[in-house]
């Protein structure tokens, strides 16, 4: 490889309604800027020869030689242009940021086209593909803030679409490491944490004691949440009585939030409906079932096992009442479904009704 190299531009591209006015806002910026550098990290902990079992910390050099470095905004939702590598640092070294940059975006490629095994000839440890397959995944904001980011070449043609970017890394989550016995989620209070073994113990709503073994990037969300409801998905081991025994392989750690949903707009058939003001529902968790339960007016009950299914699927409920009843001929409405109707357009707008 040359040492003339000239790092090829992507596009970090924020699009939906959330970015009207060619605008975004911090929170979500912030999520995809550092989530999209800490990927480019662990691809440069394995370029540079690290030990897998050594803690994936980043020294002060290699932050600066594999750094993303932006340009200045373009219009189109708000699209950020980058490179990888930082030319102005003493240490760059053109062949190593090429190579790093190289695996960045055949990782981008196998995960939009789900294809595991060009995802493990770009990254074959499988503990830092894993991490950095969870890291892709966590710039997407919440679906309720109208946003997805999506990474593009300089042509801003996708390489990852962030419409779909989320369910593709829970697919290919499941296949990083080989599981003997089927994922589950278990739900518990974090009891206590042994950092030099990496086992921690979920207290469960029987009172009883399971301990389950974890990788160091689930570290800050655990050290956030202590005594607290946590969701832990992972490989169950049962006893003879079928009674869970121990969870390993652990692939997603979650916090437990039941704080009220806001709905501000939704997508359907192209079209963005807006809300007159925030749609809001209660939400409930159920940490014997561990279930939430989203209940609010238009006699909305819905169940799901996690925060974001339940938001997807009170979206989802939306999309369908206003289809049935906003967007059809009321004639032949009964009163009962002409009151919902206009409950529908009090919240949403009439406006929105074409």
């Amino acid at each position: 490889m040359t040492t003339d190299f000239k790092s090829p531009t992507f596009h970090l591209h924020f699009e939906g309604v959330g970015t009207l006015g060619h605008s975004v806002p911090a929170a979500a910026l912030v999520q995809a800027v550092q989530a999209l550098q800490r990927s480019i990290q662990l691809l440069a902990f394995a370029q540079e020869g690290q030990e897998v079992k050594q803690r994936l910390r980043t020294n002060y050099d290699m932050e600066r030689k594999y750094a993303v470095v932006f340009d200045i905004p373009r219009d189109g939702g708000y699209d950020l242009p980058y490179k990888v590598g930082n030319a102005a640092a003493k240490l760059f070294d053109p062949d190593d940021v090429a190579k790093v940059t190289e695996q960045h975006q055949a990782v981008l490629a196998a995960i939009e086209a789900g294809d595991m095994q060009a995802l493990k000839r770009a990254v074959p440890m499988p503990h830092i593909r894993r991490m950095v397959v969870n890291e892709i995944k966590k710039m997407q904001p919440p679906p309720r803030s109208g946003i997805v980011v999506s990474l593009e070449d300089y042509r801003n043609n996708k390489i990852l679409d962030g419409r779909t970017s989320v369910e593709r890394c829970n697919r290919i989550l499941l296949d990083v490491a080989p599981i003997s016995v089927h994922p589950r989620l278990v739900t518990g209070r974090l009891d206590s944490l042994d950092f030099q073994a990496r086992i921690l113990k979920l207290q469960l709503p029987t009172g009883r004691t399971l301990s389950c073994s974890y990788n160091e990037d689930f570290e800050p969300i655990l050290l956030e949440n202590p005594r607290e409801w946590l969701q832990v998905r992972g490989e169950v081991v049962l006893n003879e009585d079928d009674s869970l025994k121990s969870l390993n392989n652990i692939t997603e750690i979650i916090e437990v939030d039941p704080s009220p949903l806001e709905i501000e707009s939704f997508e359907i058939n192209g079209q963005i409906v807006k809300a007159i003001r925030p749609f809001v529902v209660a939400v409930n968790f159920d940490p014997v079932g561990g279930i939430y339960t989203a209940t609010g007016i238009f006699n909305l009950i819905i169940g799901a096992e996690t925060r974001d299914f339940l938001e997807e699927s009170v979206i989802d409920a939306l999309k369908f009442l206003w289809d049935e009843y906003a967007l059809s001929d009321p004639v032949m409405f009964t009163a009962d479904a002409l009151d919902l109707r206009q409950n529908i357009l009090t919240v949403f707008g009439a406006d929105n009704v074409a």
